[in-house]
């Protein structure tokens, strides 16, 4: 199978010293004529208030008895939308039996506090499939058997569905089918994307009839998973009535998980092939590359939605990252997600313990009934619910950080390059070993204080002006600088062109417009022909503002 390379580029080429080298005009308008080049936003973009208002998503769940006191710190936090669980199996656990009661109270608090609300639909109940209940023993495994088996499993689901949307009929937000459908644990026996495809279709259809206002999000894939995420467009086009229902969504789901690593810590080693041979990410930014697959397959107007993500402060299935430093990670994962304009929402998983010390501790923002956690504090800040103090500025020697001013109390500090601790101690200056010559790394601190405060400083770009490419698929191999050639200060579109071994351009990709000051500009380039390219930086009227960089696509 041809495998597809997937590349966050990172070019800086702009305030440079000395003099352009000349180039062929660059070709227009954009034709590409293999893959796909997207721009990313620049990690250091200033992020408003008002957009992480727009973003914020708290996953609550209806059943909770503390459910009015979650609510309330939710407005209190500046947060106005909500994500559910509507379990099939837990609300008709007889046929045509369905108790609706927790959901509509849910409804009736959430109405009175203007909270939207996006519901996540999942899970078959055993009078679906009688049949398992005598060869599945576990009980939670034969939940996440899909509906799909049979026609009438699937005529069930649409039904089920269908009363769902209706019932609910303009009070929801959004309807999300299912739930890591490219994961084994949740969609029994085996991962399908051809089945999955299916149990789309059945629910897109069902939502739309019954509230057609309401839209429906791809099942969240555990992780970002462009390539199962290519399989099922492919199923989904067999479909007559493919293309008139938009693929069957109006938005795609991701859960990105990274573990207890950083969201800016980009680890190759992070990406590898999937069950179905495509691409598997466990790196936050794999965003870039799922929508970067989206664009490919002609749904660049459509918005990702991250319908889980979050780190515990107990160790649990993944390391445990205190609640302190899991402020200042979900700070970043929030700015990195809100620079993004196709991400619709990121819900934070899970909003409230039920009880105290439920099973899901220390992945909570409130501790039973309505305690903030640090973690918490830090949402209302963003959100401008409560004041913020204006971050210190991080300044960078040769090897060697501090800040322009030293809040009080401070009890100890970190540094962070790409997202990779760098240095900590308890004052500054902090010392770290700088990147190698000709790399280009963005760097922040952190300072922990007595009184319980997480105070990030601004963020900085650590190198000599010279930028490097970064290479996220294990199958790429590539030069690891782009040099840019001193001398130019550009001002107008910069763009980016790809060249293959017979020298024809395959691909001319704006990256955004230089303003005459060094400027940091990122793209993902996604090539589908193996072989030898060239990447090279030009400004308005084609003159090569960076030395190429050779990149080999391996089959």
């Amino acid at each position: 199978m041809r495998k597809r390379a997937l590349l966050p580029i990172a070019l800086t080429a702009a305030a440079v010293l000395g003099q352009a080298v000349p180039a062929q005009a660059v070709d227009l308008p954009y034709q590409n004529r293999t893959g796909v080049g997207v721009p990313v936003p620049a990690r250091d973009q200033a992020v408003s208030p008002q957009r992480m208002r727009e973003l914020a998503v708290a996953f609550v769940q209806p059943s909770a008895d503390n459910l009015d006191a979650s609510l309330d710190k939710m407005a209190e936090a500046g947060v106005r939308r909500a994500q559910i669980v509507a379990s099939w199996t837990g609300i008709c656990q007889k046929r045509d039996e369905c108790d609706w009661s927790k959901l509509d109270a849910y409804f009736a608090k959430a109405a009175r506090r203007g909270i939207a609300t996006a519901v996540h639909i999942n899970s078959t109940p055993d009078w679906v499939h009688p049949d398992l209940v005598d060869t599945v023993e576990n009980y939670g495994e034969r939940i996440w058997f899909p509906p799909t088996r049979t026609p009438e499993e699937l005529a069930e689901f649409e039904k089920f569905v269908t009363t769902l949307a209706s019932r609910y009929r303009g009070k929801v937000e959004s309807y999300e089918i299912w739930n890591e459908e490219n994961w084994r644990d949740f969609y029994k026996p085996v991962e399908d994307p051809a089945d999955y495809a299916k149990l789309l279709r059945a629910g897109y259809l069902s939502v739309k009839a019954a509230d057609p206002r309401a839209k429906v999000i791809f099942g969240g894939t555990t992780r970002t998973d462009p390539g199962f995420v290519r399989e099922v467009y492919a199923a989904v086009r067999k479909y007559p009535d493919a293309v008139k229902s938009r693929h069957f969504f109006d938005l795609m789901g991701a859960h990105p998980y990274t573990d207890d690593r950083h969201p800016d810590d980009h680890d190759p080693g992070k990406v590898r092939e999937n069950a179905a041979g495509g691409e598997f990410d466990d790196n936050f930014l794999g965003i870039d590359r799922l929508y970067s697959e989206m664009v490919r397959q002609g749904d660049a107007d459509k918005q990702i939605y991250l319908g889980e993500f979050s780190y515990s402060s107990v160790r649990t299935w993944m390391g445990l990252v205190p609640d302190d430093r899991r402020a200042f990670y979900l700070r970043r994962v929030m700015e990195l997600a809100a620079q993004r304009p196709y991400v619709s929402g990121l819900s934070w998983f899970v909003w409230s313990e039920t009880r105290p010390d439920d099973e899901w501790r220390g992945w909570t923002l409130l501790e039973y009934p309505d305690k903030p956690t640090r973690t918490y504090l830090e949402l209302a800040e963003l959100t401008g619910a409560s004041p913020t103090e204006r971050a210190p500025r991080l300044m960078l020697g040769d090897g060697t950080a501090s800040v322009d001013r030293l809040p009080s109390n401070v009890e100890r500090v970190e540094l962070y390059l790409e997202g990779v601790r760098a240095a900590s101690g308890t004052s500054f200056p902090l010392t770290f070993t700088p990147p190698a010559r000709g790399t280009t790394q963005l760097a922040q601190a952190v300072l922990y204080t007595g009184d319980g405060r997480t105070i990030q400083t601004t963020t900085a770009w650590l190198g000599a002006g010279r930028p490097a490419v970064q290479v996220s698929h294990p199958k790429v191999k590539a030069t690891r600088n782009v040099d840019v050639t001193a001398g130019l200060k550009v001002t107008g579109p910069v763009l980016l062109r790809v060249i293959d071994a017979s020298d024809d351009v395959v691909m001319t990709m704006p990256l955004g417009v230089g303003t005459g000051r060094q400027t940091r500009f990122d793209a993902l380039v996604a090539l589908d022909d193996p072989g030898t390219y060239q990447l090279s930086v030009h400004d308005q009227r084609g003159r090569r503002l960076s030395d190429p960089a050779l990149l080999e696509v391996v089959q």
